[in-house]
């Protein structure tokens, strides 16, 4: 038999973004966000989806996915959109559309390029100038990654530092983690369109083995601007915070 070839969806680190209908804020209520939450943890224990990282705002919705398999990830979603919308639309006494259409999906390398995504997520509301410290909003993955909250967990700690390359390292990506959330980086505080339009994002050799498996002929590989980056090192000797130039390459 011929040898079955991994679909380059397979083991992967996604972030999704969704939102709500013509940007309406059908989740200004934190009650709305609370039964997305209770959505959420119900899709993870029926889906083989790995959450490493989220946020919950008024319109809009990102998630930090990983995925054994790629379909896992449109299985598990179309339940969740389904079943938020159908609730909503229940306790509101209202018909029609919950989302504006499908979410958007951005493969992410592992490493620097992963750790860069997940600050982007969780500077959204300061981003916005509605919060000045995560802390402050309720529905996001930082109370779990800086330890504050230890019940009801959504993120799968362990896959999130093996994809980091972390494993094993708990206490010192707590104290990295917090450190970057509150020196509140002018890298993250910026909006940068590519986290969430793009296709991919990582490395150039890395993306270019994404638009090869792809095969689309039209796919474009863009250079994005050079950012400093701040990222983990392995050597104890060093800093947390390492500043480099590190040039994200995009797939559109």
């Amino acid at each position: 038999m011929p040898r079955r070839t991994r679909n380059w969806l397979d083991c992967s680190c996604y972030h999704l973004t969704h939102r709500c209908l013509d940007r309406n804020y059908f989740f200004e209520h934190s009650i709305t966000r609370d039964t997305y939450m209770k959505e959420l943890r119900e899709m993870i224990e029926r889906f083989k989806i790995d959450i490493l990282d989220y946020i919950v705002t008024s319109n809009h919705v990102h998630l930090l996915v990983y995925a054994g398999k790629g379909t896992e990830i449109a299985m598990g979603m179309q339940y969740l959109q389904g079943r938020m919308a159908q609730r909503y639309n229940m306790l509101r006494g209202r018909e029609g559309a919950f989302w504006s259409g499908r979410y958007h999906a951005t493969l992410i390398e592992n490493g620097i390029h992963l750790s860069q995504c997940m600050f982007y997520i969780d500077y959204n509301m300061m981003r916005s100038g509605i919060v000045s410290h995560p802390s402050e909003w309720k529905h996001s993955g930082y109370h779990e990654l800086c330890g504050a909250k230890m019940r009801y967990m959504i993120i799968n700690k362990r896959k999130l530092l093996s994809r980091l390359g972390m494993s094993g390292e708990d206490n010192r990506f707590k104290e990295w983690y917090v450190r970057t959330i509150d020196s509140k980086s002018s890298i993250y505080m910026k909006r940068v369109e590519y986290w969430t339009e793009s296709l991919a994002v990582g490395d150039e050799s890395w993306i270019g083995k994404i638009k090869g498996l792809i095969g689309y002929k039209r796919l474009r590989v863009v250079a994005a601007e050079s950012e400093k980056s701040v990222h983990y090192t392995e050597d104890q000797s060093q800093p947390f915070f390492v500043n480099e130039q590190k040039t994200p390459y995009l797939l559109y």
